[in-house]
């Protein structure tokens, strides 16, 4: 049988994970931000440089 650790261990192996669980977060929270930003701005971008200010508007066209 194993003998139980001083609650001071128990604490510190606790408060360990809980650090390590947080600071994971923070930084999938900054990623995924920055994904979902990064990704915002390709979508207004056009495709091409040269495109005209006529097909960079959501109207549909109506020139024949």
């Amino acid at each position: 049988m194993l003998e139980s650790v001083p609650p001071y261990v128990e604490t510190a192996i606790y408060g360990y994970f809980v650090l390590v669980a947080a600071i994971g977060c923070y930084l999938h929270g900054r990623y995924w931000l920055a994904a979902r930003r990064t990704r915002g701005r390709d979508r207004d971008q056009p495709a091409a440089a040269n495109v005209s200010a006529e097909e960079r508007t959501d109207r549909p066209r109506t020139d024949g």
